[in-house]
Order: structure tokens, then C-alpha cells, then sequence
């Protein structure tokens, strides 16, 4: 189940909150108007994250990765955006 710690971290100033529940949550992003759906699954040891997305709300789910935690689905999701924000070229880490 995601906690209700978890669903406290997700930024209402970034995303549009649609659902949230014990073991899904939907947002929409409010820089790209992406739709993103998290999903959790557990196992007796270990839990992960599914992310999936589409871009128009009649379009279908595709899933894009995994995550560890809440968080690092939401980090994901604001580097996918950063990335579709910048004309879907890799954000340059200068701080290397």
C-alpha cells in the first residue's frame, strides 16, 4: 500500500492531483499537461513502482520504467518532463 506519508510528498504545485488511493495514484503535469499513473507492487520482500504515461487524456497507458520509491517516480517524472520541455534533448548536467 502507499502510505499516507507517500501521497503527502507528491508537489501540488507541480502536478494536478486526479486520484489517489492505497495503491495508485494519478497525476497530470502542470508543465506539460502529461497524464502519469504510479503504481505499487508488493511482495513479501520487497516493493516497486510502476510508472506509466500518456500524453492526451484519451490516449492508453504506456508504461516507462521502474522505481524504488514515490519519490524517485516523481524525479523521474520531472526529468521526463525537463527532457520533453528542452525539445526532447538530454538535459546537460553541468554540475559534473
Amino acid at each position: 500500500m502507499i502510505s499516507k506519508t507517500e501521497l503527502k510528498s507528491i508537489d501540488t504545485q507541480y502536478f494536478n492531483i486526479l486520484q489517489l488511493g492505497c495503491f495508485a495514484v494519478y497525476v497530470q503535469s502542470k508543465n506539460t499537461n502529461h497524464f502519469w499513473a504510479i503504481h505499487v507492487e508488493e511482495y513479501p520482500t520487497f516493493r516497486h513502482f510502476k510508472i506509466y504515461h500518456k500524453h492526451n487524456s484519451y490516449e492508453e497507458y504506456h508504461r516507462h520504467r521502474d522505481t524504488r520509491s514515490i519519490n524517485a517516480a516523481i524525479e523521474y517524472i520531472k526529468s521526463h518532463d525537463a527532457f520533453q520541455l528542452n525539445g526532447r534533448r538530454p538535459v546537460k548536467n553541468y554540475a559534473s
